[in-house]
């Protein structure tokens, strides 16, 4: 019969009275599997399954999909099968964190505006204030709207309006991962850039990627 040490028999006990669920561990006393912090109950997971009903369907809405996201994040609904939310967007949607919380901070912002006035027609409007804020954001908006008149709000004229200071950054190596990352992330706003037809928008993010892939 295998020996089990009172250590690691200590570590299993204290790794489900932390989690309701008793898991493998390995031999350093991490878990072996994904570790269940609370199993969601069967409204959650109804719930769960609406919002990524939404995201697969409406990937190319930023709002609707942002929305999503939020929520799935806030209420940790997917926890029962991923240990965070990164790794969930990432098995599940294809894409990181970084982008993810782009969607869903152009959500938190166009969530403050009046129901009657004019929302941007994609996430690239919006990019730009996300350096700011969420409370400045209905103000600012308006601004570019009326700097852009009866003609099309683009990318330019919002950070042209906003006259956002630039961050000057040193130099550095920079990493394998967060290189892919950056790279995937310039994809994602890409696709996302064609799928609507922006040429423009998409134009300068095929740029940044060149510059990238040149670095």
């Amino acid at each position: 019969m295998e020996k089990v040490s009172n250590s690691t028999r200590q570590t299993k006990v204290e790794a489900k009275e932390q989690t309701g669920v008793l898991v493998p561990l390995d031999s350093a006393g991490k878990s072996a599997a994904v570790q269940i912090a609370t199993p969601l109950t069967a409204e959650e997971k109804q719930r769960l399954a609406r919002l990524e009903k939404v995201i697969d369907a409406k990937l190319g809405d930023f709002f609707e999909v942002g929305s999503a996201l939020m929520e799935i994040k806030g209420k940790e609904l997917f926890r029962e099968t991923h240990r965070n939310f990164n790794l969930y967007c990432l098995d599940r949607w294809g894409f990181g964190r970084s982008y993810a919380n782009k969607l869903i901070g152009s959500a938190e912002r166009i969530q403050l505006l009046p129901q009657d006035q004019t929302r941007p027609a994609n996430e690239f409007q919006i990019r730009p204030f996300l350096k700011l804020e969420p409370e400045e954001f209905p103000k600012k908006w308006q601004t570019i709207l009326d700097a852009a008149g009866t003609g099309k709000v683009t990318s330019r004229i919002v950070e042209e309006t906003l006259q956002l200071p630039k961050r000057k950054r040193k130099r550095r190596k920079v990493k394998t991962t967060d290189r892919k990352e950056k790279v995937n992330e310039l994809l994602d706003s890409l696709r996302a850039a064609l799928k609507e037809k922006n040429v423009e928008d998409a134009m300068q993010e095929l740029a940044k990627l060149e510059k990238l892939l040149r670095a």
